[in-house]
């Protein structure tokens, strides 16, 4: 599916392309889905129970929303933001302090995501006003955030008796009802960037610079606007990890971001910007969160998760830039 964004001025002399396909990438990643699913149902049959589901579908949550922040930087240009673990954290902590303090559960959303869009809007002002290396501020913030993180705190948990703790364990038509604002957020996400008017400049600045700023695109403001729009999203996925993750501790974040960064590239969404789907993000989300509980169904220990992480970001890498290089979607 190709999208070209509306020209309110003349089309300068360098071409604008941008390009939300990658369907074909989505059929393989669905039947390599199905083909582990299968697998490990052979192999043990109890895999494929409700619990799986549950366990898979409680992954997916997190991730994906925290996949919807990565993406949205990527297919800007970022490439990605490597502070997402740090941002999580601090705006869990948020949502337990306000929960702590009685707050109803919407309060408590609302303040997670204005602490995940305040962490975001100080990434985009290092990144865009002092002109540095996307990856590598991130980087750096990552690194304060947790060291101060943890000079704040060594365990919190949200109250037993608290809102955010029973939406937590609450349940919808027999999945968790984490699940389903995920699952809202990548259809809305998918649907509104190629169709609206701002969706278009951020997949425009991403996909050619130079064409976006001839066209009248601020490449600033259009920068500054995504790193805090995604810093909102992991603050969204704050609540869900807060509600559902039991005490957590300023480490608590750090094995999500192989997955994320992992389910990004899966779905198409190319680390260099101008194209990819977020529709795509429920099956690499999806086959990402399935891995984990599969490799314990055939008794490997949480290493050996780790090194097939690994891997499979490794081999994301390299699907990424093959796409780069052969100018597909």
């Amino acid at each position: 599916m190709s999208v070209t964004p509306a020209i309110e001025t003349a089309a300068p002399a360098v071409p604008l392309k941008v390009r939300l396909g990658g369907w074909g990438t989505g059929l393989m990643l669905l039947a390599v889905w199905l083909l582990l699913i299968v697998a490990t149902g052979l192999y043990r049959q109890d895999f494929l129970s409700h619990q799986t589901l549950l366990a898979v579908t409680f992954t997916m949550a997190v991730v994906g929303v925290l996949a919807i922040g990565q993406g949205l930087v990527a297919i800007s240009g970022g490439f990605i933001d490597l502070s997402q673990p740090a941002n999580m954290i601090l705006a869990s902590l948020v949502a337990v302090r306000l929960s702590e303090a009685g707050m109803p559960l919407a309060v408590v959303i609302v303040g997670a995501i204005l602490s995940g869009m305040l962490w975001g809007a100080l990434n985009a002002a290092i990144v865009v006003f002092a002109r540095l290396n996307p990856v590598i501020v991130t980087l750096a913030t990552n690194f304060i955030g947790l060291a101060v993180l943890f000079l704040v705190f060594q365990l919190a948990e949200v109250p037993l008796n608290s809102e955010i703790y029973q939406f937590g364990r609450a349940s919808f038509l027999g999945l968790p009802a984490i699940f389903w604002p995920m699952l809202a957020l990548v259809l809305i996400v998918g649907l509104l960037m190629p169709r609206t008017r701002y969706g278009r400049r951020a997949i425009a600045v991403g996909g050619n610079k130079a064409a976006a700023k001839a066209r009248g695109i601020s490449l600033k403001l259009t920068r500054f606007a995504i790193f805090t729009i995604a810093g909102g999203f992991v603050g969204f996925a704050s609540v869900l990890f807060a509600a559902t993750a039991g005490p957590f501790n300023p480490g608590s974040a750090n094995t999500l971001q192989l997955n994320i960064i992992a389910g990004v590239i899966l779905a198409g969404i190319s680390l260099a910007g101008g194209r990819g789907n977020f529709w795509m993000l429920l099956l690499s989300v999806g086959f990402l969160s399935t891995i984990p509980t599969s490799l314990v169904f055939f008794g490997l220990s949480s290493d050996t998760q780790s090194i097939f992480q690994g891997f499979i970001l490794i081999i994301a890498v390299a699907i990424d830039g093959w796409r780069a290089r052969k100018g597909t979607p």
